[in-house]
């Protein structure tokens, strides 16, 4: 196409100069023979719509076969053949069973039977995109066509196709997240004290734990990892904390995760499974952590802060997917799901559990624990 351009403007620049080189005559020509020129230089003139051409190059109708899960209503697409079509890249973590997705320089980020899409490190209100395995490779719901790659489609159910139209407007128009990625490695404690100064405690008259198994850090040796957020106990923070102890969603946001139909360990046994999964490998995999954490609400604040409440016994029915809050909207109660308190039902180990993190990093990996508690107290206090 761009060789086409060049011969064209080449060739009418030509043109240009001899005619400017040759010498002005005054002919008489005839009616006939000057419409019968006219109508020449107009289809001389007449230019290949070349917008039109790259268009039609540009919009490539993609198909995809779908597939499907036994039990489960869904259907599900590969990621190796979205990938492969769509010009993008993917990495799967078999252990953690979490998917990084890059496409067209969006990326996004999965983890396995979790209902959230993280998208450029902020999370997304959406619970109809799910990662699965089959067969050890990764599947996503096809809802992340149109929720994530923002792009209608057509799905054919008896033919298990599914179809749209990939085009570059598409990708023009992709939704901007709004925010700008900061370095969090480069952020002092005060500093990052000012980052995170927007927010207010989740519980009422709550003070942070100075109980270094409390924070931030701290080894978790039952699981073979460590403690990526903050515990509220009653006994360490200064209030009483039962089932009926509302927590607060601490700032302007929107929810981005509502466990309303949460499922805890139905056994010892069945928990223990996971745990061993963990002696196994090192280390707590992603999935297994999320489902020790229990039944949760997640809510996305400003400038790419996100909070996990955990461990909730409770859900208030009117909070929603998408929802906005604000720091006095109660989004869940304090309980023990997820710990083996909930598995014996006794009641024990009630604590809000909440995890900070920024574009998707725990705020507070570069720092020491000390320096960790530091940020916390200065917080909330």
């Amino acid at each position: 196409m761009k060789k086409c351009l060049i011969t064209l403007f080449f060739v009418t620049t030509l043109v240009g100069c001899q005619n400017q080189e040759q010498p002005e005559e005054q002919t008489e020509i005839p009616d006939g023979a000057s419409n019968q020129n006219n109508s020449n230089n107009e289809k001389n003139n007449e230019v290949p719509d070349l917008n039109q051409e790259s268009n039609n190059v540009e919009q490539e109708k993609q198909e995809f076969k779908t597939h499907s899960i036994e039990g489960d209503e869904e259907v599900y697409l590969s990621v190796e053949e979205v990938t492969e079509n769509l010009g993008g890249d993917y990495e799967y973590n078999s252990t953690d069973k979490s998917l990084t997705l890059e496409i067209e320089g969006r990326e996004f980020y999965f983890v396995y039977e979790v209902p959230v899409m993280e998208v450029d490190g902020v999370y997304i209100p959406s619970d109809e995109i799910t990662l699965k395995e089959i067969d050890g490779d990764p599947y996503v719901s096809k809802e992340f066509i149109e929720q994530g790659l923002e792009t209608e489609y057509t799905y054919e159910e008896e033919e298990e196709l599914l179809s749209f139209t990939w085009e570059d407007e598409v990708i023009d128009a992709w939704a901007s997240t709004g925010q700008t990625e900061v370095d969090i490695s480069s952020l002092s404690v005060s500093e990052m004290i000012e980052y995170l100064s927007f927010l207010q405690e989740p519980i009422e008259n709550a003070s942070v734990s100075t109980v270094e198994s409390h924070l931030p850090g701290a080894p978790r040796i039952y699981r073979n990892g460590y403690h990526e957020g903050i515990d509220w106990y009653g006994y360490s923070t200064g209030t009483e904390i039962t089932t009926d102890t509302p927590i607060r969603a601490m700032a302007d946001g929107v929810v981005v995760r509502v466990d309303a139909d949460f499922d805890d360990y139905p056994s010892h046994e069945i928990r223990n499974e996971d745990l061993d999964v963990a002696g196994e490998v090192g280390y707590t995999p992603e999935y297994i952590l999320d489902r020790l954490r229990g039944k949760q609400v997640w809510v996305q604040y400003e400038d790419g802060v996100m909070s996990r409440f955990a461990h909730l016994d409770s859900i208030p029915e009117e909070l929603e997917l998408g929802q906005k809050v604000d720091e006095e909207t109660v989004i869940g109660y304090v309980g023990n799901s997820g710990t083996s308190g909930a598995v014996d039902d006794d009641g024990s180990g009630l604590h809000l559990h909440q995890d900070l993190l920024i574009y998707g990093e725990l705020f507070w990996e570069p720092y020491s624990l000390e320096e960790a508690h530091d940020i916390l107290s200065q917080l909330f206090r």
